[in-house]
């Protein structure tokens, strides 16, 4: 009787805990079938899905967790404005092509690069290897060497890594996976999201001043070289463009 007043008095411990909020940021090369994951996770028909420019913002409820996840484009140009968002991430989800043996390389690289990030070493990464029904397709065990992934893993500190296949059960298996995973140290990782966050918007802060400030010069040395023009040159557009500059 002890016993299963026990069990009881946990289960309801257990369900009286708040859902706990987290944020996973998710990356990869173009192509790679990033948001078709975001929507295999959500249920939805992955079929059809159009290249991500910037971001999409996903939010999804699964089992104790409140899950919010960015999926961020995997293009050349967009990949510098992902470690915008590493400071808010309480994991990372890294999707690979299979089929793509051409970018491996590329692969490894940009993995390398989000793992070595001083705000994403040492949180739980979530590898899946997608597109592995392709014909020509790596194998896992050949993924895993090719990127290096046990090297990565050891080098930055990171927990071990689980991989997804399709668009299927083993892809929901993983967010499990690494939700847990977040959920044994999710005390300290929260700790320090809220810590990095804080950096971060401290720095674009200092950023946004700073651009300010260039403008404000800019400005200032465009009306010093106006008021140099004789009067009578000056349009009335310029000269109430120093005017209002003198007065700010």
């Amino acid at each position: 009787m002890f016993s299963l007043m026990a069990n009881c008095c946990n289960w309801l411990k257990r369900w009286r805990e708040p859902a706990r909020k987290v944020t996973l940021v998710m990356v990869g090369l173009d192509n790679a079938g990033k948001t078709a994951t975001v929507r295999g996770i959500q249920g939805e028909n992955p079929q059809d899905v159009a290249p991500t420019v910037g971001f999409s913002k996903v939010d999804l409820k699964q089992g104790k967790f409140e899950v919010t996840i960015f999926d961020l484009g995997g293009g050349k140009r967009i990949r510098s404005i992902w470690k915008n968002y590493y400071s808010e991430s309480h994991g990372v989800v890294f999707v690979v092509d299979s089929s793509d043996v051409q970018r491996i390389q590329e692969t490894r690289e940009t993995m390398a690069e989000v793992l070595q990030h001083p705000r994403i070493a040492g949180k739980p990464v979530l590898v899946l290897a997608n597109k592995q029904d392709q014909e020509g397709a790596l194998a896992e065990a050949d993924i895993i060497e090719n990127l290096s992934l046990e090297k990565l893993v050891n080098e930055n500190n990171c927990c071990e890594m689980s991989y997804g296949k399709k668009v299927d059960k083993s892809i929901k298996k993983g967010l499990s996976w690494l939700l847990n995973n977040i959920a044994k140290d999710y005390e300290a990782i929260a700790e320090r999201v809220q810590k990095d966050t804080a950096e971060q918007r401290a720095l674009e802060e200092q950023d946004k001043k700073e651009r300010a400030e260039r403008v404000r010069r800019i400005r200032e040395e465009r009306c010093v070289a106006l008021l140099r023009i004789k009067s009578t040159k000056r349009s009335t557009k310029d000269t109430m463009f120093c005017n209002r500059l003198q007065k700010s």
